[in-house]
């Protein structure tokens, strides 16, 4: 049996996830391949395969830790505030998240969310329940506290779209979004 080289035998599941997500943000989501990650890492792209079992298996793991790192973050913000407060933090922190993480967050609103795959389409379904909770707190019933959810994630993600895209150049956009996310958390009040 041969013996391993140090650089392979530091390789796991875990940190060919980690390297991809660091990657992610710096490459992109469409630049993620098996060889080009295997070049950052120092190995060739076969080496990969005896911990991922494909590009597609790669890139399913990266957008479930993705979505798990989003409902921490999420919970974590939102805990013990008042609703307004939590509202806003929630959205400040989803934003920052885009910003920091501009790859991550191209991986967590990439189009299939679910699809064919439950175990995705359970956890991105997940990802809102921190915001839904928070919303309840207003008074919503579960199904009302689901669309002001929808609503909530539209307007956060589109902004950060516009953001991320340089529409907003030369706007307030500190000022421009908490104005929008106050209005929200007023139009769910008033509800």
């Amino acid at each position: 049996m041969a013996a391993r080289s140090p650089r392979s035998a530091r390789l796991s599941r875990d940190s060919i996830v980690n390297a991809a997500l660091t990657f992610l943000d710096r490459e992109g989501w469409d630049a993620l391949t098996i060889n080009a990650l295997a070049l950052q890492l120092g190995t060739k792209g076969p080496s990969l395969y005896n911990h991922v079992h494909s590009l597609d298996d790669l890139r399913r793991t990266v957008r479930m830790r993705v979505v798990g790192d989003i409902i921490g973050m999420l919970n974590t913000v939102g805990q013990g505030r008042t609703p307004d407060d939590a509202v806003m933090l929630m959205a400040g922190a989803y934003r920052s998240y885009a910003h920091h993480h501009p790859g991550r967050y191209s991986a967590f609103t990439r189009m299939p969310l679910g699809g064919d795959d439950p175990e995705f389409t359970e956890a991105t379904r997940a990802a809102a329940a921190p915001v839904i909770s928070v919303l309840a707190a207003y008074g919503l019933d579960a199904d009302a506290a689901f669309f002001a959810a929808l609503e909530f994630w539209s307007a956060m993600h589109g902004f950060v779209l516009l953001e991320m895209t340089g529409v907003m150049v030369g706007i307030d956009t500190d000022g421009v979004f908490a104005d929008m996310v106050m209005r929200l958390a007023s139009g769910i009040r008033s509800r």
